[in-house]
């Protein structure tokens, strides 16, 4: 028989990380995952309990964010179907209860219910590990076939059960396992326990983290000590439901079914998936019509290698110097240091189809050679909708410049393209680029607040600069940063073929004139002018006025965060604040009427130059616009896709150390393998494997807190893979479905992202603690955290003032030190900050 499982979601971030392991079971249960808000008398009537009731056999009651008591809000409608296992379980009925499993807030609702009461641990352990000890009980129950072995689990609590049995009706539960590590009042805390006479099973620990052992050995055994029971169980439904002698409650199950099925297909969760051709959307026929004219291009490559001894991260700089000459406005996304080996850029004349989204507007703007255009939007779902109906280009075919017999040119499918680039994946991304053309820009952090999380932004704080910036482009040049070559390419409709073929071919004669090029091939320098912009990269730092954050308000946040852990509300809260500059003049060579393009470009580009120097990183980015600029040095990945491989991955940072010169690697590294800084990692890392386990049917943690160097600080990051992409699912609806960053937020995420709403006075964050990246026409992407970045808004120009803001911030836990945290955080804002004057 296939058990049926319900899983009530307290909108938890470790979710889906039980579902994985209920999933991966020898029993293979199947399971519904219900939000416990779902079980309202807002959303539900108790006249469909006894139906519910009867089709599952096994209920989960989740981990989540707050207190078991009746009237906490969190509970949502877990009080509801209690009374209701409990009304049916009792008196006339005799119903056979189906089994209950309790994790975390579901444990201490259990206990609650029959007598012990829960209280405030002296200190939280939030992401902490601590040993079992399993009583003579527990040996012959939960953790039977586990005798002997070292138990250790991860504890995301600041609340526990005080175990009494003492008083009369308290004697229904048995203790199964404390904890070994005793808590500040010299008290072990209870772990696990059952109920002497009914199904009911409960933990305090989270069996599902990735540091949990032997979860998946514990679960086994609730399966095999219940199987009796749900057998007699369902037995006793199928007398219900075959005879007379409980009419009302067999009306009750029969007449319900349906609407319980309706209830369960609308209510239970889902993950967001863009819907995909051939489904006709509104918002996509109207996008299919504007994109007739571009319905089947042809993509042009062209492949050139440069010398073993060329600096690659200087020719970058020189090639976009160069091309800019020609081509106008562009964007870069550089892998400035390892562990990144690829830069991207994208060049565009006139800028044709630059989106932008600013949150709450009914409308996306789209900005192009030709007349703006708002597309009418209800949701900023339509805007995704809008943006995947750009990327439904249809490449008819590939022309490799060049690269037949006698230089003639080589043509293959799109397929061929894609098999080749897929095989190259094997060998570790390296062999070929990910991006061929698409969109490149930035996701502010409220757009994955409001899409990803439902979330609610203040509107009295208005956004300063769009909440989706993207450009498509058509025009692209990608660097390999290990084996020194250059892809060009281009794709246009076949009436401007031979235009983008001599674009191809003057971007390889720029190279070839390039002066690091030549100096790598042993040529003298060729006499030319000098790129304009490269007049400006040694610029002086431009005169500024800095408001640093408050150091007393600041505090202030961090002593208020820990009262929410404390309170059980929040497990992590990531702390940030932003420093502004107000920019005082913007660099001018006195040589008179430019134009207007390189008036806005040329001072960016001397403060990235700048900010590379100082502090080079592997996610780097430059974006300008007429409004707004974002200059970015991130060590963070957030998310990398390959949909032709169904695979994905993500790169958290939680953990930082300072370097300089006194500081080596040995010294860092036993800093950051404190309980503190792994406790802030690992609890990201179980909120991302949450997150990409709705999308993925496979989640793996090859590094898990790994310490990392870079110029000026050390970090501990961990690595996680999504593998085999559930039918349907793409890169962009994991993006979508995991912003904003859990490394920006903490976790639980949706409860975390307010309280810190709450704590930011409703400020927006904007840029800052979103995501720049770009999304590929083959089906690649790759996103960073927009953090060690500094973004414009206000007056552009020569003349004209600017304000720039830089965020900054930090993982506040149970076990931070305010001080320690605030000295964290100015260690952040320096490198991004060498930019400007007076520092």
């Amino acid at each position: 028989m296939t058990i049926q499982l319900l899983l009530i979601d307290s909108y938890d971030s470790f979710t889906f990380n039980l579902v994985t392991l209920f999933r991966d079971l020898s029993v293979r249960p199947e399971i519904t995952v219900l939000p416990s808000a779902h079980l309202t008398p807002a959303y539900v009537s108790s006249h469909l309990f006894p139906a519910l009731l009867a089709k599952f056999d096994v209920i989960v009651i989740g981990p989540g964010p707050g207190t078991p008591l009746q009237e906490d809000p969190d509970m949502g409608g877990i009080p509801h179907l209690w009374h209701a296992i409990e009304k049916y379980s009792t008196g006339s009925y005799e119903w056979v209860p189906p089994v209950v499993f309790g994790v975390c807030l579901g444990f201490q609702w259990i206990l609650l219910r029959n007598g012990h009461p829960v209280l405030r641990l002296p200190s939280p352990r939030h992401g902490l590990i601590s040993v079992l000890d399993v009583t003579e009980e527990g040996k012959k129950d939960l953790f039977a076939g586990l005798d002997g072995k070292e138990i250790e689990c991860v504890r995301y609590h600041s609340l526990y059960v005080q175990y009494n049995n003492e008083f009369a009706g308290n004697e229904d539960i048995v203790p199964l396992a404390w904890s070994r590590d005793e808590n500040e009042q010299g008290q072990k805390v209870l772990m696990a326990a059952r109920h002497k006479t009914r199904p009911y099973w409960a933990v305090q620990y989270h069996p599902e983290s990735v540091c949990s052992k032997y979860g998946a050995d514990i679960l086994e055994n609730v399966f095999r000590m219940s199987k009796e029971h749900t057998l007699q169980r369902r037995q006793w439904i199928n007398r219900v439901l075959e005879q007379e002698h409980l009419p009302l409650l067999k009306a009750s199950i029969l007449e319900r079914q349906d609407d319980l099925d309706t209830f369960l297909r609308d209510r239970q969760h889902r993950c967001k998936v863009l819907h995909k051709w051939p489904h006709q959307s509104a918002k996509r026929l109207e996008a299919r019509d504007k994109q007739a004219d571009m319905a089947s291009p042809t993509l042009f490559q062209y492949v050139i290698d440069l010398p073993n001894n060329v600096n690659v991260s200087q020719f970058v700089t020189e090639l976009c110097e160069h091309v800019f000459e020609f081509s106008g406005v562009f964007s870069l996304l550089e892998s400035a240091a390892a562990p990144g080996s690829w830069s991207y850029m994208g060049f565009n004349e006139d800028i044709p189809y630059r989106f932008t989204y600013y949150i709450p507007d009914p409308f996306l703007t789209e900005t192009s050679s030709l007349q703006p255009q708002a597309w009418s939007v209800n949701s900023i779902d339509d805007v995704w909708e809008l943006l995947a109906s750009v990327m439904g280009v249809n490449i008819s075919q590939v022309i490799q410049v060049g690269c037949g017999p006698n230089n003639t040119d080589l043509r293959i499918t799109l397929d061929q393209l894609r098999e080749i680039v897929t095989k190259s994946r094997e060998n570790g991304y390296d062999e070929w680029p990910s991006f061929f053309g698409g969109l490149i820009g930035y996701v502010s952090y409220e757009a994955g607040v409001v899409d990803g999380l439902n979330v609610r932004v203040d509107q009295e704080s208005p956004a300063e600069v769009p909440d989706i910036d993207v450009t498509f482009y058509t025009r692209s040049i990608a660097v390999n940063h290990k084996t020194n070559r250059v892809f060009i390419h281009t794709f246009e409709e076949q009436n401007f073929v031979t235009i983008y073929r001599s674009w191809i071919l003057r971007v390889a004669e720029c190279i070839e004139m390039l002066p690091e090029v030549r100096r790598a091939r042993g040529c003298p320098p060729k006499e030319r002018i000098t790129a304009s912009l490269a007049k400006f990269r040694e610029s002086k730092k431009v005169p500024g006025e800095i408001q640093l954050p408050d150091e007393i308000e600041y505090l202030s946040k961090i002593d208020r965060a820990k009262e929410y852990l404390a309170s059980g509300d929040s497990y992590e809260l990531c702390v940030t604040d932003q420093t502004v500059i107000v920019e005082k003049g913007s660099l001018h060579d006195g040589s008179g009427d430019m134009n207007i393009s390189f008036k806005e470009m040329r001072s960016d580009w001397a403060f990235y130059q700048q900010m590379k120097a100082s502090n080079p990183a592997p996610y780097s980015c430059f974006f300008r616009s007429k409004k707004s600029a974002l200059i970015g040095m991130s060590p963070e990945r957030f998310l990398r896709w390959d949909n032709n491989l169904g695979e994905c991955e993500l790169r958290p940072i939680k953990g930082t150390v300072k370097r300089t010169s006194k500081t080596t690697l040995e010294q860092a590294t036993a800093k950051l393998k404190t309980p503190k800084e792994q406790a802030e990692n690992l609890m990201i890392v179980d909120l991302i494997r949450h997150d990409v386990s709705q999308f993925c049917e496979k989640v793996e943690v090859p590094q898990l807190m790994g310490v990392e160097t870079y110029k000026t600080l050390y970090q501990l990051v961990s690595v996680i893979k999504g593998k085999n992409m559930r039918p349907g699912v793409t890169g962009a609806d994991i993006l979508r479905g995991t912003l904003p960053p859990g490394s920006m937020t903490g976790a639980p995420k949706k409860r975390s992202v307010e309280i810190l709403q709450e704590l930011e006075c409703h400020r927006r964050r904007g840029v800052y603690s979103g995501v720049s990246g770009y999304w590929d026409i083959l089906g690649h992407g790759d996103w960073s955290v927009v953090i060690r970045s500094a973004y414009s808004v206000g007056g552009q120009g020569t003349d004209v003032e600017r304000i720039w803001r830089i965020g900054a911030g930090g993982a506040i836990t149970a076990l931070s030190d305010r001080h320690e945290e605030w000295e964290e955080m100015k260690a952040k804002l320096e490198a991004p900050l060498r930019i400007f004057q007076n520092v």
